[in-house]
């Protein structure tokens, strides 16, 4: 259940420092946002002040008293007022025999009798002195307030900070793994390369070394990931070569092509870049070729995508075939 932040109590207990941290924030806020709050707080202030004075306080309330008020310097003058105010009632003698029969008296009734026993002068100086303490203690509040509100601030602002730095880091790390792995797969690639390269070149004239034994499937489109029975890809012990025929419609716009073989489980096999399409027997087709090596028995899915005017890419289509060893 919220407390009350209007009671008299909780004031009190706030200006001791034994509200939970939530409710102290919300008190100040609301001093800063409403005068007469404000005001009252001052008032409680200074009702604690009367009663430590007058050793009214708990053992404890008197600890905690003395731990926060005492140790700012504009409070301990408040604190020396009031004991003065106090050590002067014994001799106020006409107002202590008509207020006798009270049980205690209140702050405000020892400041009226004490200046009520002086001369014009010393009670102007009084009403004087007691203006400038009511001031600098709403002055010393709303300062604290500030203070308070700005550190929080900071705070905010130094958490803020430190995620920002974490997601730099973050950031810098997840780009240092990518470099890697795109060195490792460029590393590939032009192994890759270079023995399609050696498989290619024709021996020696004098001592021609036997052609490579190449395998050949032509994909048509549109059969999906599902449907029929894929085309199969029969690999020979000896085939050193895998040749892939990619048809495409005659109508595609692209003049340039895109392709990634990767496994049915999304491992990446093969790419290539800027292919172009050839139209054979009334066929356009792209002719993709790689080590028989990159494949192993299993389905395999054959991404193509057509290249923009403005270098982007856009899927064309998707094949699908398996590879079986002879």
């Amino acid at each position: 259940m919220a407390a009350d932040l209007d009671n008299e109590n909780v004031i009190a207990r706030y200006l001791l420092g034994e509200l939970p941290e939530e409710q102290q924030i919300e008190i100040e806020d609301r001093a800063f946002a409403e005068k007469e709050y404000l005001a009252n707080i001052t008032a409680v202030e200074n009702d604690l002040i009367d009663e430590y004075v007058r050793h009214e306080l708990s053992e404890s309330d008197r600890r905690r008293f003395e731990e926060r008020f005492l140790a700012s310097a504009e409070r301990r003058k408040r604190v020396d007022f009031a004991k003065a105010l106090a050590g002067v009632q014994s001799e106020v003698t006409v107002r202590e025999k008509t207020v006798a029969s009270q049980p205690s008296w209140s702050w405000r009734d020892s400041i009226y009798a004490f200046i009520s026993g002086l001369n014009p002068a010393m009670r102007f100086a009084a009403v004087a002195a007691m203006i400038l303490v009511v001031v600098g203690a709403a002055w010393l509040f709303t300062e604290t307030l500030r203070l308070r509100r700005q550190l929080t601030q900071l705070q905010a602002e130094q958490t803020q900070r430190q995620q920002l730095e974490q997601q730099v880091e973050l950031e810098r790390r997840r780009n240092a793994e990518l470099n890697v792995r795109l060195e490792q797969e460029q590393q590939q690639r032009a192994q890759s390369d270079e023995s399609l390269r050696q498989l290619s070149e024709t021996g020696d004239a004098a001592n021609p070394s036997p052609r490579p034994v190449i395998a050949s499937l032509m994909l048509l489109p549109g059969l999906a990931r599902g449907e029929g029975q894929k085309p199969i890809l029969v690999l020979p012990d000896d085939a050193r070569v895998a040749r892939l025929q990619i048809g495409i419609d005659r109508e595609e716009p692209y003049k340039m092509f895109a392709v990634e073989v990767r496994t049915i489980s999304g491992r990446q096999v093969w790419t290539r870049e800027k292919l172009g399409a050839r139209s054979r027997r009334g066929i356009r087709a792209i002719a993709l070729t790689l080590p028989a090596t990159a494949l192993k028995p299993g389905e395999y899915e054959l991404s193509l995508r057509g290249v923009t005017e403005g270098g982007g890419t856009e899927d064309v289509g998707f094949y699908y075939f398996t590879v079986k060893k002879k």
